[in-house]
């Protein structure tokens, strides 16, 4: 079976004694970073420009504490970031919140009128600390699906880097979402076009701006210090892709996690490659040390991962 965009290609691991029992047959997985409708590369948009359906079909719309983004891995987890679970200065309050997960369009009512899918386990990546609400180290986490999704032209998943060369400063990404713009939520999903920055460049910007937000090695930054990123409240858990032209595919490199305001700067991103052991080893259902709960979870609704200038 060809590994094309909207199929599923066929995982061939041998056929073991079905004695054993094992399936004689082999399985199927999803194809990853393969879109029917891929976005164009050769545009050059300053700000937002409008998602047409089926350019980011890995797309998640969560609300837990407020809107947020994800995107699909496989058929049944969401790649998130973890302070759209647990907020910064949160105050965790006894009543829980139940995760709601959208998938499959680009219009906020088509989507509320697909439904939503049910959430089975939430996994927080163990670094991440919401006490700490300078330091979004470890802002990641899974969100398990209580049931697989059906996979299509505007459902598909996105893939999880494998090599530094992706993080190169210069190189192209994108990151999509239903966040804030022009002081408004998008009822549409919109994306932006944003170049990968040196580090130099953005922690000397944050020196300049006198910050004290921990810029660490599990994060990288992108965009132009002069031009807008159009990067918002309500993007936050959203995926930064780039094309990874030697596998020829997308692939999720970021997590939308903090910025300073909207417009101008630079905007900081969870550096998923960082965290592919601890993404394969939850997914493959290895015990896992970070926070898990069943459909619910306790959090705050403070502390957006975006601060004021």
């Amino acid at each position: 079976m060809a590994e094309e965009a909207g199929e599923r290609a066929l995982h061939r691991s041998g056929f073991p004694d079905a004695a054993a029992g094992f399936s004689l047959y082999p399985s199927c997985l999803p194809v990853c970073g393969r879109p029917v409708i891929p976005v164009a590369q050769n545009r050059e948009p300053v700000g937002a420009s409008r998602a047409e359906l089926g350019n980011f079909p890995w797309q998640a719309l969560t609300s837990i504490y407020g809107r947020g983004g994800g995107a699909l891995l496989g058929d049944r987890w969401i790649l998130t970031a973890a302070h759209t679970i647990y907020p910064k200065d949160g105050i965790f309050p006894g009543k829980s919140r139940r995760a709601e997960v959208f998938l499959g369009h680009t219009d906020i009512d088509e989507l509320l009128e697909l439904g939503g899918h049910p959430v089975r386990r939430v996994v927080v990546h163990p670094d991440y600390r919401p006490d700490q609400t300078h330091n979004f180290h470890g802002d990641i986490a899974l969100l398990e699906l209580l049931h697989s999704v059906p996979l299509g032209p505007h459902l598909l998943p996105v893939c999880l880097p494998d090599r530094k060369a992706l993080y190169r400063p210069g190189l192209t990404g994108y990151v999509s979402g239903f966040g804030v713009e022009n002081g408004w939520l998008t009822t549409e999903l919109k994306y932006s076009r944003l170049p990968v920055a040196p580090r130099a460049a953005c922690e000397a910007w944050l020196r300049e701006k006198r910050r004290t937000e921990v810029f660490s090695g599990g994060m990288f930054c992108a965009g132009d210090s002069t031009r807008p990123q159009s990067v918002c409240q309500g993007d936050s858990g959203g995926a930064y892709v780039v094309w990874d032209d030697r596998a020829r595919r997308w692939v999720a490199t970021g997590i939308v996690s903090w910025g300073i305001g909207c417009g101008e700067g630079y905007g900081f991103y969870t550096k998923v490659l960082n965290y592919v052991d601890w993404i394969r080893g939850v997914m493959g259902g290895k015990d896992d040390p970070g926070v898990l709960s069943r459909g619910t979870h306790r959090g705050a609704q403070t502390g957006e991962g975006w601060v004021e200038d």
